[in-house]
């Protein structure tokens, strides 16, 4: 008998409504789900993936224990008691922070596991805690802490209201909109367009974004503070500052002049690419259009600094008159307010409270830089890493320099992954732990409502029940730290015995409906199941004054952070490029048939052509003799990769282009498919040294790379 169940995708940030109609075994068809009030039928091809992984036999349904090169099945109970027995045992001979936790994106996915994960944190005891986050969103979280006082206070575009939206490194229409929940959101550009608003995109790259934007330039990769302060400079030496309904709380306006008066386009011209005449030309249009977004995501956050043009788009967005009115950048009222719950908690976030051990890189809300963990694992001495938990991340091909990463990995003590696959992190582990399949869970997407273009909410119950030997997540670190704080002895366990039963009875649903109930909409849970298909909560509305959470109730302009990385940029203008003679830069790119470095085992999404290729500018490849197709070497100090070369006029010329998450050909990965296809892990040659000096974020853009041929053609796949 066939049934139709309604859910939330919860594979990217855009929360696409989904039809599923199953037999109760088997999924026969993923549709939209048209009665979705935010994304009204509309899917991305991602979503068929829900299908693949589900029936995927790759996909582990039990714990497993390494046995030398085999693996070995064993109970749930055994599992939990051997990897608490063995983390606690290390930590008593080495240190609490000989023990590293690393989490990766899809946990912030599901809001079950989000909430466990603040206290099995705590429960280990260690400062060497890691996540995806300092490879991602670090910079507009850091932003918003230093400007806003609250980490979770993230301003986001109204782009269903805007009348010109300015996007620098980002490409929304492959992405589904990152930091900027908004589904559809091809509909949603051309909807600007039809009202008759402009889109004008600043990227190296003519992007899929910029194909149907109103104008594109290209800009040299890492120079995008330079522009926005060039932009400043114009709008206060020609009177187009406008601090709108904001002026009375925005405090270092003086300032700001003073410090952007040397960045005058005609000095930033030659370094960012961009005429000086077009940088005024684009300035006037933005600040006199009757709303206006300044919108950047990975191309920013992972450059040279990225933090500081991060911040400099929030301050445009405010000297223009665009933070909290309709049309710019505007903040969420979300059913379940975290914004609120933190302020109200006081966990609004923390910055440089304390440093790495190694390289001093400074820790935000409590996690340190990923780039800090391969030199934490090799580095001698007290509170050196010895036993690494992974859970639902990909180090060995996410982070900077993997190949460090690899050797550090070897060795470890011990290391226990939380993970669906045996992929190129999880096959080091002694012991994996697998969670659930998602479609046995039920869904709320807590951060990803509190980031949407539109006050939003779902929830969606789950599409089959959790076979009975099997865990959610958050069971699996709920049973963590229950067995860390037994095998701690008898005083250290009492929290952890209290905790326990607590958290039984005090669930995720439950606390997931008291933070309902809590909002600003008086809901619940049970309201929210008997509206299968959501709940449209309005359109955003403006409420800066009571997001900002600064000791003085004003928003900082200028954060001192930044004062030294402006100096920096002023100094760097007075310099050569670091290029030496032949060097490229290169930049990254994603792709609408995959997440990162999941993905790649889903029969739905690979097929055709694999998208793991060099994007080159033709005048490049004419100039080192290259054909179209052909494989070539890619070097950098770190080492070098080979890979095939296509040649495209979307490439800024002196730029190339490789997306990350691949590399599927290691030694004793179980990706069946993947390995068929396994594209090359171009953070091989990136280097973890390379950071954001404002954040310690991973600088993943605009490395200089040296490209040569090797001798050979390379049909397609």
């Amino acid at each position: 008998m066939q049934k139709t169940h309604y859910a939330v995708c919860n594979i990217c940030e855009s929360t696409c409504g989904l039809e599923i109609v199953t037999d109760g075994k088997n999924i026969i068809s993923i549709k939209g789900d048209r009665q979705n009030p935010f994304s009204r039928g509309h899917i991305c091809p991602k979503a068929q993936a829900h299908k693949d992984i589900y029936n995927d036999p790759d996909r582990l349904r039990h714990p497993v224990r390494r046995n030398g090169d085999h693996w070995e099945k064993i109970s749930w109970n055994e599992a939990i008691r051997e990897v608490a027995g063995r983390l606690v045992s290390i930590q008593k001979k080495h240190g609490n922070d000989a023990l590293a936790f690393y989490y990766g994106d899809p946990a912030l996915h599901n809001n079950a596991t989000f909430l466990m994960l603040k206290p099995f944190k705590k429960s280990l005891k260690s400062k060497n805690l890691y996540s995806a986050i300092s490879v991602d969103s670090l910079p507009k979280m850091l932003v918003s802490y230093l400007m806003y006082g609250n980490q979770v206070a993230n301003s986001i575009p109204d782009i269903d209201r805007t009348d010109y939206m300015l996007i620098l490194g980002a490409n929304p229409l492959v992405s589904n909109g990152s930091l900027m929940t908004a589904s559809n959101i091809k509909k949603r550009l051309k909807n600007i367009q039809e009202r008759g608003g402009r889109i004008v995109v600043i990227d190296p790259r003519k992007n899929e974004t910029a194909a149907i934007a109103d104008d594109h330039y290209f800009i040299r990769p890492g120079t995008d503070a330079l522009f926005l302060l060039a932009m400043l400079h114009t709008i206060f030496r020609e009177g187009l500052y406008n601090n709108g309904n904001v002026l009375s709380i925005v405090k270092g306006v003086d300032e700001l002049r003073e410090l952007v008066k040397p960045f005058t386009p005609e000095r930033v011209s030659r370094r960012v690419s961009i005429p000086a005449d077009d940088i005024r030309k684009l300035t006037r249009e933005f600040a006199t259009a009757e709303s206006a977004v300044c919108y950047g995501r990975m191309g920013i956050s992972t450059q040279e600094y990225g933090s500081t043009t991060t911040w400099l788009m929030e301050v445009v967005n405010i000297v223009t008159g665009n933070l909290d009115r309709p049309g710019g950048v505007m903040f969420t009222t979300p059913a379940a307010n975290l914004a609120g719950i933190a302020k109200l908690l006081k966990e609004t976030g923390s910055f440089n409270q304390h440093r790495s051990r190694v390289g001093g890189l400074p820790e935000f809300n409590g996690e340190l830089p990923v780039a800090a963990l391969a030199e934490e694992m090799e580095t001698s001495g007290p509170g050196q890493v010895k036993a690494l938990v992974t859970l639902a991340g990909n180090i060995c091909l996410s982070r900077p320099n993997s190949g460090r990463l690899l050797r550090a990995l070897g060795n470890l003590e011990y290391i226990v992954s939380i993970d669906i696959y045996i992929n190129e992190t999880s096959r080091h582990a002694n012991i994996i732990l697998p969670p659930a399949c998602s479609l046995e869970e039920d869904h709320f997407e807590a951060i990803f409502y509190a980031l949407a273009v539109r006050n939003i909410v779902n929830y969606s119950t789950s599409v089959f029940p959790k076979p009975v030997d099997a865990k959610h997540d958050w069971e699996i670190l709920l049973a963590l730290i229950a067995a860390l704080n037994s095998a701690r002895g008898f005083l250290p366990s009492i929290p952890g015995r209290i905790m326990h039963p607590f958290m039984r009875v005090f669930n995720p649903k439950r606390q997931l409906d008291l933070l309902l109930r809590l909002g600003p909409h008086s809901l619940s849970l049970k309201k929210l199941k008997q509206s299968p298909h959501g709940i449209d909560l309005g359109p955003l509305e403006p409420r800066v004054k009571q997001v900002i959470n600064t000791p003085d109730k004003k928003i900082k302009l200028i954060p001192e952070n930044f004062l030294k990385e402006v100096e920096r940029l002023n100094k760097s203008l007075d310099e050569k490029l670091p290029l030496e003679k032949g060097a490229l830069q290169l930049i990254g790119r994603r792709s609408r048939k995959g997440m990162n470095s999941w993905l790649h085992n889903c029969p739905s999404l690979q097929r055709g052509k694999i998208e793991c290729t060099l994007l080159m500018n033709p005048e490049d490849a004419r100039q080192r003799e290259f054909e179209n197709g052909q494989i070539v070497k890619v070097a950098t100090s770190n080492g070098s990769i080979e890979i095939e070369m296509e040649t495209t006029l979307e490439m800024m010329p002196g730029v190339v282009s490789i997306p990350h998450g691949w590399g599927h050909d290691l030694p004793g990965v179980k990706l069946s498919l993947a390995k068929t296809r396994p594209g090359v892990n171009v953070n091989l040659i990136t280097n973890d040294d390379l950071i954001d000096k404002g954040s310690g974020t991973s600088v993943l853009y605009g490395i200089p790379v040296v490209v040569t041929s090797v001798e050979q053609l390379k049909g397609n796949l």
